[in-house]
């Protein structure tokens, strides 16, 4: 029997003769709200059809409670699919919207009639159930979906980008609604997005995929503060990317070399002195300053703009060749400084995250 809830061991989807998914091994908790993440055609939907049973995997086996299911119909599995589409059928009410599932699979009515009142009640619209979907907001027919999809009780929610037809201010809200409903439910939660934010806000933990593989798993901060890989730690959030060499090294420390000047990196890798690596740090890690300052390690650039974007102001500065970097300053900087005036930045050491070319972090 498969430990948790989901069990995908060496998965693999192709379509043609490109791979969307490639042995693909992940276990997913009983109760986990997991999150697969990346970039468009990275195969994270390609996996959650797999699980739905919409897509039959090249190879690979697949458990639902310790249950084997890889030929087993879609309609049969112990999971249900919010999509981005409400898929809402526009003749019937609200009501019968999430009552649907309950009559194909002859329900009494008596239970059909307690099961949707209580679905509706979990996503605050018991009021509704007698209009229709074409007089609800996109928020209120995105509810009705997931209403629909969590009266069967299922075993996993699977929701395929369900927030995405949603504005900005709503999309946010619904967000947080989801992961208390989720905490409510106690059931298992496998979410896909391409939306960082939306991933770190939400999930217990995130998978991350690029070119039908898992980058990285973790909990959210672990994938911010501590990116196993360039990729990721260029995919989430934003962050400055720097490729140098290895100039000197200790026990401790290495000295690298970037744009013409020297940067202080953590030396837990053992590097060699001229080998090529990256370099990654945050933007809010970095200390901007209008003065040099002889104590502390200090890069020179030239300002090039200030982006204020309320909570924080971005400054975008160049080295001299040309190479940008973005850092998060206090306003007070461009009351004595302008575009074309010299800035110093720092940061301490152990806030960058460094890579070799064969791009694995070891951690």
């Amino acid at each position: 029997m498969a430990e948790g809830m989901v069990r995908l061991e060496n998965i693999s989807k192709k379509f043609a003769n490109t791979y969307a998914v490639k042995e693909l091994n992940l276990d997913i908790k009983t109760g986990e709200f997991l999150t697969l993440l990346g970039p468009s055609g990275c195969g994270k939907t390609s996996t959650l059809r797999v699980i739905a049973g919409f897509e039959k995997p090249t190879s690979g086996n697949i458990w639902i409670d310790g249950k084997k299911v890889d030929k087993i119909e879609p309609y049969n599995r112990e999971v249900n699919t919010v999509f981005q589409s409400y898929s809402l059928f526009p003749h019937m009410t609200v009501a019968d919207n999430v009552a649907f599932g309950l009559k194909m699979k002859k329900v009494s009515k008596q239970d059909i009639k307690n099961k949707v009142k209580e679905a509706l009640n979990l996503v605050q619209l018991e009021n509704f159930a007698a209009r229709k979907p074409k007089n609800l907001s996109g928020g209120q027919q995105q509810r009705i979906a997931i209403a629909r999809a969590i009266v069967n009780n299922p075993k996993v929610l699977l929701l395929d980008e369900p927030l995405g037809a949603l504005d900005l201010k709503l999309r946010k809200q619904m967000q947080l609604e989801l992961k208390q409903l989720q905490q409510e439910l106690g059931m298992t939660f496998i979410y896909v997005t391409h939306d960082q934010e939306e991933a770190l806000t939400m999930s217990d933990r995130i998978v991350i995929m690029n070119q039908g593989k898992i980058e990285q798993t973790g909990l959210p901060d672990e994938i911010y503060e501590k990116p196993a890989t360039k990729f990721v730690a260029d995919f989430i959030g934003e962050t400055n990317l720097f490729e140098g060499k290895v100039m000197q090294t200790n026990d401790t420390y290495a000295t690298m070399e970037c744009a013409g000047q020297y940067i202080i990196i953590p030396n837990n890798q053992n590097f060699l002195e001229n080998e090529s690596v990256y370099m990654s740090i945050r933007p809010e890690k970095i200390k901007v300053s209008a003065h040099a300052n002889d104590k502390v390690k200090q890069l020179k650039v030239i300002m090039k703009d200030e982006i204020y974007i309320g909570s924080v102001t971005k400054i975008i500065a160049a080295f001299p060749d040309g190479q940008e970097v973005v850092a998060h300053g206090s306003r007070d900087i461009f009351k004595r400084c302008s575009q074309g005036s010299q800035l110093y930045l720092s940061w301490e050491p152990a806030d960058s995250i460094v890579f070799k070319m064969k791009e694995k972090l070891e951690v």
